[in-house]
């Protein structure tokens, strides 16, 4: 069963409001990047805060982050765009073909995107080591 895109190509986003993202920021490595990582039960935003050792410095440097995010908003000072391309693709062992969307031909792709099964080690043998190519139709 496939289903169809209703739009195959590039296509631009732009202008976004950047203050609609600011509730999916992830502030965990926000506070690594600080070395801000609290003792348990203390881990993680928000319960930082209440470490003893680290939770008021925590705090400050979010409340600094806050009040940059404001004036970035507030002044307009970054812009939101995106660019996505929706192309047809086949799977080739752990590469993927991207098809140009006029001709389909699989024998000259329009590009190839490199695939790298992961490398962890399995607790269980029999658990395969996944690729992203696995998931698309093969060639």
């Amino acid at each position: 069963l496939s289903a169809k895109p209703n739009t195959i190509g590039v296509q631009c986003f732009t202008d976004y409001d950047i203050e609609q993202f600011i509730p999916y920021i992830d502030w965990k490595p926000f506070f690594d990047v600080w070395q801000l990582r609290g003792k348990y039960p203390n881990r993680g935003f928000p319960k930082l805060f209440d470490d003893p050792d680290i939770g008021e410095e925590a705090k400050k440097v979010f409340d600094d982050a806050q009040q940059l995010l404001s004036k970035i908003c507030n002044e307009s000072l970054l812009q939101a765009n995106a660019v996505i391309g929706i192309f047809p693709a086949l799977s080739d062992g752990d590469d993927i073909l991207i098809l140009n969307p006029e001709n389909m031909d699989k024998s000259s792709p329009i590009g190839v995107l490199h695939g790298l099964r992961q490398q962890a080690v399995k607790e269980q043998s029999e658990q395969p080591y996944l690729c992203l190519s696995d998931f698309i139709v093969p060639k």
